[in-house]
């Protein structure tokens, strides 16, 4: 009896399909849905691509019980792949939770499958992402465990995360033996690098030597990247590994240099300088440089000077890069004119050097062509967008042009690059208020208040907003505030105390001007105010004593005869005898 080819058997007038053609049928659904999910995910309708990941397990779930109850054999390979597509929709639609359930259930479906050990390491990493540290470090050691040993780029990636895992938690010698081990697998920059980083941390700096030195040699060809570790921008890998080991190379370089030989900083840069020499001549020199830059902020400025020009003849880059910082030193130095001319030689060198635009504009800013100088920082800009030194110079040039509402959109640009900085909330805060819009004034210097909050003369100024606006609670409270961050300013002081005068609280007043006899005690009239309090407040007998003893202070004639027709009322007030200090005063008065 001969088996006909067709899985359809006929019935009657209509047709009915096989249980194995119905199975085919399921299976091909599930994966057009697992390729339409991955679709979907890479246009970012994540939302879209959950729910279809979900029409995929359910159709999966049903094509299994089909097969159970046909009889049909059935894989797991498309039931790992339905499974593990629907959680990592989960994770993109960040939902950690659901995500790691979803796991939980595609290891439970297939115990012995060969992938569970990549399960484990994603479930791993969704802790990690949690901080739930333990729990990451517990599936990633579960996954080594079900890991083929051969496949030592993931083992080494494994332990990486491990010892990521471990210092996160601040178990850095845990972190240091899986580091250890990862590199022992197979060496790479970023696991040595984080093993020089646990080194450094520990004080352990003879390791640090030791790793540093490693790292050199550890060959980048060599290093097996991730797929989201940036080599996809690049057509040839080579050149991507090529850069990410000196991206690490310099940045541990930069890290170890002023601290590897303890106090000695300058001994560290030189012992980096030497190793990096011999295969890294580059990053050597760089290095140099930035050991100059420390001797700039140091003030040492004849070694750096000195060792700016020893690199000058180390390439266009390199001189390009010395005579720009040459030309800051000369600008430091306040050599106008030798800062300029460097800045001349480094843009014949490199047209496109946005920190020798900035050096060149600087000169032209202190001579007083500032259209010039303003040209310079646009083109500085128009190299590095980011160039925050050129913006915040371009708002000076505006400002000293007239040009507030362009100031104030450079100011508002530095601002958005560096939120917190002072000198930015400052300029944008005087400009309005130079421009009379007090209520925008106000806004900015309660930002910068808020950054600064102890320097008093931001708060003086804000209390003067304040007052001027006619908030006189306000503006007494942040002078009252400026006086306690900085008690001597008379300036302050005057003010706080005539205010309290002008409002009959001269007990108060009283108080402000005997601080600002403390200050200035050679200034008579300080205590006459003082005096003045007194009587004011009723104090008369308070008052007699202090005019008695700025009469024996008095020397100007002047300043004696208005004393004692003080003195001369407030014996009245006291019911004391005037006629002593009538009479000096009768005197004077006479001889007048």
């Amino acid at each position: 009896m001969s088996i006909p080819d067709s899985h359809n058997v006929a019935v009657g007038s209509s047709t009915k399909q096989s249980p194995l053609a119905v199975a085919k049928n399921m299976e091909k659904q599930v994966n057009q849905m697992i390729a339409q999910t991955v679709s979907l995910r890479k246009e970012g309708k994540h939302d879209e691509a959950l729910e279809t990941a979900k029409q995929g397990t359910k159709i999966e779930q049903s094509l299994r019980r089909h097969q159970k109850s046909n009889s049909l054999s059935s894989g797991v390979e498309l039931t790992h792949s339905a499974w593990f597509n629907l959680a990592t929709a989960y994770e993109a639609n960040s939902m950690p939770d659901e995500a790691l359930k979803t796991y939980t259930t595609l290891l439970t479906l297939h115990r012995g499958n060969p992938f569970n050990g990549r399960i484990r390491i994603n479930m791993g990493n969704i802790y990690y992402s949690l901080k739930q540290y333990p729990s990451a470090i517990k599936m990633y050691k579960m996954a080594l465990d079900q890991m083929q040993k051969d496949d030592r780029s993931l083992v080494r990636k494994v332990r990486r995360n491990i010892g990521n895992a471990y210092f996160s938690m601040g178990q850095i010698r845990d972190a240091v033996k899986n580091f250890e081990e990862g590199m022992e697998t197979a060496d790479d920059f970023q696991t040595g690098f984080n093993l020089l980083i646990c080194h450094l941390a520990l004080g352990d700096m003879n390791s640090v030597k030791k790793i540093f030195v490693e790292l050199i040699s550890v060959q980048a060809d060599g290093d097996v990247l991730d797929p989201s570790e940036g080599e996809r921008g690049h057509a040839d890998p080579s050149i991507a590994r090529a850069k990410r080991a000196n991206h690490f190379l310099l940045t541990a370089a930069r890290l170890i240099a002023p601290v590897i030989e303890g106090d000695d900083w300058a001994a560290g840069y030189e012992w980096v300088c030497n190793v990096l020499d011999d295969r890294h001549e580059g990053l050597a020199v760089q290095i140099k440089l930035e050991q100059s830059t420390q001797r700039l902020h140091r003030k040492e400025f004849y070694s750096a000077i000195k060792s700016l020009k020893s690199l000058q003849k180390k390439g266009k880059e390199v001189k390009s890069a010395t005579l720009t910082n040459l030309s800051f030193v000369s600008f430091l130095e306040g050599n106008i004119e030798q800062a300029s001319e460097y800045a001349d030689a480094s843009l014949t060198l490199d047209r496109y050097n946005a920190k020798a635009l900035v050096n060149k504009a600087n000169c032209l800013f202190l001579n007083g062509d500032f259209e010039a100088a303003k040209s310079l920082y646009l083109e500085a800009i128009g190299v590095q967008a980011d160039c925050s030194q050129a913006i915040f110079n371009l708002g000076l040039t505006n400002a000293q042009l007239g040009l507030a509402e362009e100031a104030i959109l450079a100011f508002d640009k530095v601002h958005i690059l560096t939120p917190n900085d002072a000198q930015v909330l400052f300029q944008i805060a005087d400009i309005y208020e130079l421009q009379g819009r007090s209520e925008d004034a106000v806004k900015w210097f309660n930002v910068l208040a808020a950054r600064v909050p102890s320097d008093p003369a931001i708060l003086a100024r804000l209390g003067q907003l304040y007052t001027e606006a006619g908030d006189e609670s306000q503006g007494l409270h942040y002078q009252l505030e400026s006086f306690r961050h900085y008690p001597t300013d008379l300036g302050r002081i005057n003010w706080i105390g005539t205010w309290f005068m002008e409002h009959d609280m001269h007990e108060r007043s009283c108080y402000f001007f005997q601080q600002a006899s403390i200050v200035q005690p050679k200034d008579i009239n300080w205590g006459f105010m003082v005096a003045d309090s007194h009587k004011r407040c009723g104090a008369h007998e308070a008052a007699f004593h202090e005019y008695e003893r700025l009469l024996d202070r008095c020397k100007d004639r002047l300043q004696r005869i208005e004393c004692l027709r003080y003195l001369v009322e407030a014996c009245d007030a006291v019911g004391r005898d005037s006629y002593v200090y009538q009479e000096q005063m009768d005197k004077l008065l006479s001889a007048e």
